[in-house]
């Protein structure tokens, strides 16, 4: 079975055209010829997931797209063959994360007793990549944080409907997890254009003063 393709790249903040650029340069048009359309699906307000209206990937299926930012970075992903599933990504910092008192609202019995059984020095970076998980696939459902989240339980790293790709970053303290629905393989290429900018001493903002969920 082949995998899934998705390409994340990370940019510094703010990047705010950068989800149009990806597209862009996997379709090759000008990145004023990409139409997002950001509808909710329950108000029709311009607040809901982003979805790439035009143009379409080269069978003719849309370009499935997802964005994050934390710690001064911004991730998009987007995939050309995803074979009918969603995507979602989220990227979060455990620097930011240990501020955060999120336990009782954002997880569920089994994951509030592996971050109660986590050593403490390593008790964050654990309780931000369960959220980053969560964070991930509630994008792909498209169903975002409207519903109880205790009741979404992904202690094993398993969904029963999607595959969860943790993808290993240069920063320890920086947590990077793709969610994509169904149950082909996935492979997830990074391109990380934050360690470009860093080496030419670009960033503008140290890690930890952005904000920390999004």
């Amino acid at each position: 079975m082949t995998a899934r393709h998705v390409r994340v790249t990370l940019h510094t903040a703010p990047a705010t055209d950068a989800l149009e650029r990806a597209v862009a340069s996997v379709v090759g048009v000008g990145h004023t010829k990409v139409v997002l359309d950001t509808s909710c699906d329950e108000c029709g307000r311009q607040h809901g997931k982003p979805r790439v209206a035009s143009p379409r990937a080269d069978d003719g299926s849309e370009i499935m797209v997802s964005k994050s930012s934390a710690a001064g970075r911004v991730a998009i992903a987007l995939s050309m063959d995803a074979r009918g599933g969603d995507l979602g990504i989220d990227i979060e910092s455990s620097v930011q994360m240990s501020r955060a008192r999120v336990d009782e609202a954002a997880f569920s019995a089994a994951e509030r007793d592996l971050i109660d059984d986590e050593r403490p020095e390593s008790r964050d970076l654990l309780r931000t990549r369960l959220w980053s998980r969560k964070e991930a696939y509630l994008k792909a459902t498209g169903r975002g944080l409207r519903l109880d989240l205790t009741t979404i339980d992904l202690a094993s790293g398993i969904a029963p409907d999607a595959v969860i790709v943790e993808v290993p970053l240069a920063d320890p303290t920086v947590v990077l997890t793709v969610v994509m629905l169904g149950q082909e393989p996935v492979f997830v290429d990074v391109e990380d254009l934050w360690d470009r900018a860093d080496s030419a001493g670009q960033h503008r903002q140290p890690l930890g003063e952005q904000p920390a969920l999004e």
